[in-house]
């Protein structure tokens, strides 16, 4: 009753579970994590900002109980995004489907986020909503980091265990908030209803839909889009034009069908960072949309039957001899993301 009402009162079971899940003791208080050094006459990369706060996250979640000022810190993350979404919104997509992590946990998180912070740019929201909004999207999962890791590349059922714990987590991830001194109470209901369905067998309250905050179900939204955008270890990540339809069709049964249109709008056909086979035969890298959704901006990075090209080449795509023919996975590319980050600049 009082999870409901938005209040956690953390009882010594509790908390004995929260040991057992490694978060209440950690091996040593988190250091913080520096930005390495970068020579002053090479301007670090887009990419490179993103990864380290990549890392800033990664922090963040594995040591929050030792943590001091976490609230605090998590928040300027938010604000970090929301910038990066404001000045560079083609970079912050493209590094969703591009910058290298070492955790699926950690990536999840930080995609979720960063693509709320570009959904959010033209929604009148009241004041700091926003910025709760991306944080819960930071720790909504942060009860599970390591369960989401080892899930990452499993492809057997889920056993009684997992999925018990999947089921606790948006009220674990709410515990942890609280222990970590995160009082903002927007923060824990979001954290708390991300997994609430339009649909009514959502979880862990089952709430119908009217009873889910507009907010909740647009962090639900971009936690299921972000899912399908990455691939697990056992498969590879649905193509961008795939995934979207597949939420699209479902737009007024189980999501909002302004914010389907709104983030079908943002990311495109072809959303910056995603790859398409050109009529040419040349596979390209989007760098940003063009003049028509079918038209984006490319750069040519090899033909697909040869190696590389020494650097990225531009294509006109309302060219007749280079339309973009169809999607194609980053496989097929065969490149590394330091070739390609320097075509989003600071």
């Amino acid at each position: 009753m009082l999870l409901k009402r938005g209040h956690y009162v953390l009882t010594p079971e509790q908390k004995q579970k929260l040991v057992t899940l490694g978060f209440a003791e950690a091996k040593a208080e988190a250091r913080a994590v520096e930005k390495p050094n970068i020579n002053d006459s090479k301007k670090p990369s887009l990419f490179e900002d993103i990864a380290f706060l990549q890392q800033r996250v990664r922090s963040a979640l594995h040591h929050a109980l030792v943590t001091r000022n976490f609230e605090a810190k998590v928040m300027e993350i938010a604000q970090s995004l929301i910038q990066l979404a404001e000045k560079h919104p083609d970079a912050l997509i493209a590094s969703i489907f591009l910058v290298p992590f070492s955790e699926y946990s950690v990536a999840h998180s930080m995609h979720a986020a960063a693509l709320l912070s570009i959904l959010t740019r033209h929604i009148a929201l009241p004041p700091s909503h926003r910025e709760t909004l991306i944080c819960a999207a930071l720790t909504m999962n942060i009860s599970q980091v390591e369960l989401q890791n080892e899930l990452f590349g499993q492809a057997a059922r889920l056993d009684d265990g997992q999925r018990q714990a999947v089921l606790d987590h948006p009220i674990m991830s709410s515990a942890i908030l609280r222990e970590a001194g995160v009082e903002d109470q927007l923060w824990h209901t979001l954290v708390q209803t991300h997994h609430e369905s339009w649909r009514g067998n959502g979880y862990p309250f089952g709430l119908a839909r009217e009873q889910i905050l507009p907010p909740a179900h647009l962090l639900h939204l971009a936690d299921i889009t972000c899912a399908k955008l990455l691939p697990r270890r056992y498969r590879s990540a649905l193509l961008p034009a795939t995934a979207l339809g597949q939420i699209f069709q479902r737009k007024d049964k189980e999501f909002d069908q302004s914010f389907t249109t709104m983030l079908v709008r943002e990311l495109g056909i072809y959303p910056p960072g995603s790859f398409v086979r050109l009529a040419s035969e040349e596979i390209c890298v989007v760098i940003s949309a063009g003049a028509k959704p079918s038209e984006p901006l490319v750069a040519a990075i090899r033909r697909a039957d040869g190696p590389p090209y020494g650097e990225p080449l531009l294509r006109d795509t309302s060219k007749p001899g280079l339309k973009v023919a169809a999607p194609c996975h980053a496989g097929e590319a065969k490149v590394r993301v330091s070739f390609l980050a320097h075509l989003w600049k600071c």
